[in-house]
């Protein structure tokens, strides 16, 4: 007998409504929740470079670390994601639900984890992050505050993907803002102070994330608790079933091993760039955040894509990944060709965001050109990883996710700066980006041959 739960029609219109009109449902909502989400650490970045270079480098410092965290999140949620779409497209509805519980409990067993590792070594891992007497002190205050507190962040990302999962976006999205605006709203509150609020520097700009997660995930917990979703939830659900675990994880990997070469590479900028100065360090740091919110978009389009592949391919049909794959390439080469036109027409506009000093403002133009020579081709380049995830592919995912880092930067960045000093530190960026894209579309092009998809998509007559 079939039994209808709520969300069935929202899963079925996977496998049938237009492809556009599904990237734009499942994508539009985890863009701006992402782009904004991912705004407020250029926020962070913006008010706190107006305590000094010290603090922005800082603020560069901590980049990689946070975003191993990020990534780590992101990882257990895309994995959990494809998991529960590909049980959802073969009709297998108890697995997609001990996926969501499992995912929620492996927040606070990570969470724990990252605490017990990383708090009584944190002076050792920033100084290997780059961060000299100056800059340690202050590196040092805003990471511990964040950490003692990672599990809000990683519920928030989590859940965030169990309601995207199953074809809910708007609501993920919804409180994505919400909590990135709050966190806007609060960032100059702690870091300078109002009111009885006291200026809390750059430890207020950690204060303000913590409550602004804290909040999000309340709004989540609600959510779930009340029914509103399609899952049911008992409570052997929440315990990590080893093959559920495994299932997470055979996908979601890709994104913990780009965490951890991404922590080794970026770890190498850092120290590489402080090489030159406090002042290359903060260019450094400013940099890796506004890349971060330019690939946040090719995340979000990601994310709406993910589902999509996995229900489809879980449902055999074929005929449509194709279709999504180059749909979704195309809108990203859109975004990314946007900003990588206003970037190299304005980069000092840019980079007077973050400080009103001339000299900080004429080395940073000219840094974020160099940086961003290849942003053009940044919405292409993701979408290979993305697909193989979809589809339950972990090693060509994995493979791919820590391709530019390992393969591709982590070379340039040793060779580069010999020859080309701070100059070669910012060229290794394109360079590295120019190459994973090849290599991404090579062996997507294996693999569309493979299933017999054509790999330059065309509609059908």
């Amino acid at each position: 007998m079939h039994i209808h739960r709520k969300g069935h029609g929202r899963r079925e219109a996977m496998g049938q409504d237009p492809v556009w009109k599904l990237l734009f449902r499942f994508s539009g909502p985890a863009i701006v929740s992402m782009t904004v989400a991912s705004s407020y650490n250029l926020v962070d970045a913006i008010f706190v470079g107006r305590l000094g270079q010290e603090a922005l480098a800082a603020m560069g410092v901590t980049f990689p670390l946070v975003l191993s965290f990020v990534a780590i999140a992101t990882g257990t949620g895309v994995g959990a994601t494809s998991l529960i779409s590909r049980s959802l497209g073969a009709g297998d509805h108890e697995r997609a639900d001990r996926a969501a519980g499992a995912a929620m409990s492996l927040c606070f067993l990570l969470g724990g984890l990252i605490a017990l590792l990383t708090l009584p070594n944190l002076d050792t891992i920033l100084r290997l992050l780059g961060a000299g007497d100056a800059v340690l002190p202050l590196a040092e205050s805003y990471m511990s505050i964040l950490i003692r507190f990672l599990v809000f962040s990683f519920l928030v990302h989590i859940m965030a993907n169990i309601v995207r999962a199953e074809g809910n976006p708007v609501f993920a999205s919804a409180v994505s803002i919400s909590s990135a605006i709050l966190n806007v709203i609060l960032d100059p509150v702690f870091i300078f102070g109002f009111g009885p609020v006291p200026a809390m520097g750059i430890s207020g700009a950690a204060i303000a994330t913590v409550i602004a997660q804290a909040t999000g995930m309340a709004v989540y917990l609600v959510h779930i608790v009340s029914g509103r979703t399609g899952y049911r939830f008992r409570p052997g659900y929440f315990l990590p079933r080893p093959d559920i675990v495994a299932g997470i994880y055979r996908v979601g990997m890709a994104s913990i091993v780009r965490s951890g070469v991404q922590f080794v590479v970026m770890g190498l900028v850092n120290r590489t760039a402080a090489s030159f100065g406090v002042m290359p360090l903060a260019i450094m740091g400013v940099l890796m955040r506004s890349g971060r919110f330019v690939q946040m978009p090719i995340l979000g389009l990601g994310q709406g894509m993910l589902p999509l592949v996995g229900y489809n391919y879980g449902a055999r049909k074929k005929e449509r990944l194709a279709e999504i794959v180059f749909k979704t390439g195309l809108a990203g080469f859109a975004w990314t060709g946007l900003l990588w036109m206003l970037i190299m027409l304005f980069p000092a506009e840019v980079i007077s965001l973050f400080s009103g000093e001339a000299v900080f403002q004429s080395e940073g133009a000219e840094a974020i050109r160099l940086y961003s020579l290849v942003y053009f081709a940044l919405g292409v380049q993701m979408v290979p990883s993305f697909f193989f995830q979809g589809i339950g592919k972990g090693l060509p995912a994995t493979v791919l996710s820590a391709a530019r880092q390992f393969l591709f930067l982590l070379p340039a960045l040793l060779v580069m700066p010999r020859f080309f000093g701070l100059t070669g530190v910012w060229l290794a960026f394109p360079i590295a980006d120019a190459l994973a894209l090849l290599l991404g579309l090579f062996w997507l092009r294996i693999e569309f041959r493979r299933q017999g998809l054509s790999f330059c998509w065309r509609p059908p007559i």
